[in-house]
């Protein structure tokens, strides 16, 4: 995100702080004990937790020790997919370069957050589905995502309308895709997506193969929204509301971009330090795919309210990426795992909320390069 749509969404916040729609009444335990409407998960698993829940490590380590199969080499592979906007479009050369280059795994868990969780579906169906994750980011369907909601804006709560990035999401996201996801999480293997929820401000992590494999238009519909709460940034585009139930009761449940809460899925933080003692992770192999550079990006800061704050958030949301990289290093290297990132050139010219059909080719031609050299992964 740039600093001149961060500095703008602060004002807007401002001046529309009193706006917005309303949304029907509901208590902490009701949202705790909430499922969305119609769905009920058909797997072991369950169709979402919380990223701070201690349900969630448990799944973690199941998953190493019987949950989740190795590939054909006797390795479970694990890919994990950061925001970045437009830049998400280095995902999706990457992935068509490493299918080039003859060595990309089978993954058997696939993760992603915001850009990164659109991009996951098609990278979880393999390299049979390179064309339409290339397709999706580089054929232009992509260059009106930023629509300005005028006016609306005061009595709404993005600056940008939401419909475009929804049509994007179910141009591609259809019955025939969830069959195929279905058919893949039945062999074990997983597919999660992590959005925020606003009410109560948390990360939460949702099992898409288990979803998928309720089958039923509601399922299909939940995939949907899942995928484009993921990549609702907060102020630019509207937040995603998700009907559910606990009970008798009936509400919306507002979901926003996953990167608020964790710029990428992958290795829980409370875990960060820890080893496991029966080396069960010794087959697994992580990499982690970061849609954007990690270096600073020197400016000069203007004097202002937006200058300042959206400088702030920029160097916020970059430390938090950062730090979780590390974290995740740090956990592999204390239980011996091998553990790459891949993420665009220091020199890159590469803006997030560049979708212009040229920008977006550039992206994805460094990644196909290095994905087919394999000189990108660090």
């Amino acid at each position: 995100m740039t600093q001149r749509v961060l500095g703008l969404l602060l004002v807007l916040l401002v001046l529309a702080g009193c706006a917005g729609g309303p949304r029907s009444s509901f208590e902490l335990q009701d949202r705790q004990a909430a499922r969305p409407m119609g769905l009920t998960s058909p797997a072991r698993y369950p169709i979402r937790v919380y990223l701070d829940e201690a349900r969630r490590l448990a799944l973690f380590r199941q998953a190493f020790r019987e949950g989740v199969p190795r590939g054909p080499d006797g390795v479970m592979d694990i890919i994990t997919l950061s925001g970045g906007g437009s830049n998400g479009a280095f995902t999706a050369g990457l992935m068509r370069g490493w299918t080039e280059s003859g060595s990309r795994p089978d993954f058997e868990v696939v993760t992603g957050v915001s850009t990164g969780a659109l991009a996951a579906p098609f990278v979880f169906l393999g390299p049979d589905w390179d064309d339409e994750l290339e397709e999706a980011y580089t054929g232009g369907a992509a260059s009106n995502l930023l629509q300005s909601q005028g006016l609306g804006v005061l009595f709404g709560s993005g600056i940008y309308r939401g419909e475009p990035l929804r049509e994007l999401v179910e141009r591609y996201v259809d019955a025939a895709m969830l069959e195929a996801i279905a058919a893949e999480a039945a062999k074990g293997r997983v597919l999660l997506v992590a959005t925020t929820d606003l009410d109560s401000q948390r990360g939460v992590s949702w099992d898409l193969g288990a979803i998928a494999s309720v089958g039923t238009p509601e399922a299909l519909e939940l995939f949907r929204s899942v995928l484009v709460a993921s990549a609702s940034i907060p102020g630019a585009f509207p937040p995603v509301l998700i009907p559910s139930n606990a009970g008798d009761v009936t509400f919306e449940e507002m979901h926003v971009d996953g990167g608020v809460t964790t710029p990428f899925l992958a290795v829980p933080e409370t875990l960060w330090s820890y080893r496991e003692p029966d080396g069960a992770l010794s087959t697994a192999r992580f990499h982690v795919v970061i849609n954007g550079r990690l270096v600073p990006d020197f400016a000069v800061t203007r004097d202002s309210l937006g200058g300042v704050l959206g400088r702030s958030v920029n160097i916020l949301l970059r430390s938090s990426l950062i730090t979780t990289l590390e974290g995740n290093r740090a956990f592999a290297a204390r239980n011996e795992l091998y553990f790459r990132y891949a993420a665009l050139p220091d020199d890159a010219e590469a803006s997030p909320l560049d979708f212009s059909p040229e920008a977006m080719r550039a992206v994805f031609d460094i990644g196909r390069e290095g994905g087919r050299s394999g000189a990108i992964w660090r």
